[in-house]
């Protein structure tokens, strides 16, 4: 397996990921209560992925679609009801869960994460975690206008709210993949 370029950003992000996953979860009383009950079970993330970067050849000679892919994450469930990262690669006796997220290419991702659709998630292992992992999916969103309003107050937080629905719709306007054909007559 080649090793990418940009392999570090992995655990520089997964501990961070982390530490936001338990934010939005300690904000919903009915999340951190569905996960109690599973203390001390994990969840296996792993990220599937058919995208290869332009110029992957050149930056990482012989690397594949997987190779670029977002390294696996655990998570074990605390007696509170949030999350711990634990290393992936140990293997662990705790039963749980294994997510499987698939994902596509960057701007792909990104546009459908504004129009509020998710990635395919395959999920296998307990039932009863299952349920809860996919309530947790299907429930919690982050609050980020709240959160920057803390931090900044409200009219700060409206006006880059204003600015960011701006820069949703001009992404959700734009499509990469458009193939229609270009004449002469017709405007780029």
């Amino acid at each position: 397996m080649a090793q990418n370029p940009l392999s570090w950003i992995g655990p520089v992000a997964l501990p961070r990921l982390t530490l936001l996953l338990n934010h939005i979860v300690s904000s919903e009383p009915a999340a951190m209560a569905r996960l109690k009950p599973h203390a001390g079970r994990v969840i296996d993330i792993r990220w599937t992925s058919s995208f290869v970067p332009p110029f992957a050849a050149f930056l990482a000679p012989g690397s594949t679609s997987q190779d670029w892919a977002p390294p696996p994450m655990r998570l074990a469930i605390t007696p509170a009801g949030l999350f711990e990262q634990q290393d992936a690669e140990v293997p662990s006796d705790a039963t749980g869960l294994t997510l499987t997220v698939h994902l596509s290419a960057p701007w792909t991702v990104v546009r459908r994460a504004l129009q509020g659709e998710r990635p395919e998630v395959s999920i296998e292992g307990d039932a009863a975690l299952a349920e809860a992992a996919s309530w947790l999916m299907s429930n919690l969103r982050w609050d980020l206008e709240d959160d920057l309003a803390r931090w900044l107050g409200n009219t700060p937080t409206q006006m880059l709210r204003t600015i960011g629905e701006s820069i949703k719709q001009a992404i959700l306007r734009w499509r990469p993949d458009s193939r229609r054909a270009h004449t002469p007559d017709s405007p780029l």
